[in-house]
C-alpha cells in the first residue's frame, strides 16, 4: 500500500514523500530541500477513499493502418486505496459525462462507492 512520510526539520520546514509500505527510508527522505535534517516524521496511510480512474477507450484496430476506435471515449475505473481495480465500466463514455460520473464516487469509501456504482445513471 502507499504511504506518505512527513518530515519536519528544526527550522518548521514540512516535507512529504510517497512509499510503498514497507519500502526503506532513504537518506535523501530525511532531508528538506534546504539540506537540514529532519528532527520529527511521521508514516500516514491513504485515506480510505476510492480512487477514480478515467481510462482512455481508444484501441489500435488496425495494426498495418494504425485505425483507431473509440477516441474521445473513456471507461470509469474505481480504485481502493491499495491501487487494487475494484470495478470499471464496460460501456464507455464521452470525456465530459465520464467527468460527470466520477463526481459521483468523490469522497466514498469502497462500500458506498459500490453501492452509487449499482445506481449511477447509464
Amino acid at each position: 500500500m502507499r504511504v506518505y512520510r512527513e518530515y519536519c526539520c528544526e527550522h518548521g520546514h514540512w516535507w512529504t514523500h510517497r512509499r510503498q509500505q514497507g519500502d526503506p527510508e532513504l537518506e535523501t527522505d530525511t532531508r528538506c530541500p534546504e539540506g537540514h535534517d529532519a528532527v520529527t516524521s511521521s508514516e500516514q496511510l491513504p485515506a480510505d477513499e476510492v480512487q477514480i480512474l478515467i481510462r482512455p477507450a481508444a484501441r489500435i484496430v488496425d495494426q498495418v493502418t494504425g485505425q483507431v476506435s473509440d477516441t474521445g471515449r473513456y471507461y470509469l475505473v474505481l480504485l481502493d486505496r491499495e491501487d487494487e481495480e475494484i470495478i470499471a465500466s464496460m460501456e464507455n463514455y464521452t470525456w465530459d459525462k465520464a467527468l460527470k460520473l466520477a463526481e459521483l464516487f468523490k469522497g466514498k469509501d469502497k462500500a458506498r462507492a459500490l453501492e452509487w456504482w449499482r445506481r449511477k445513471p447509464r
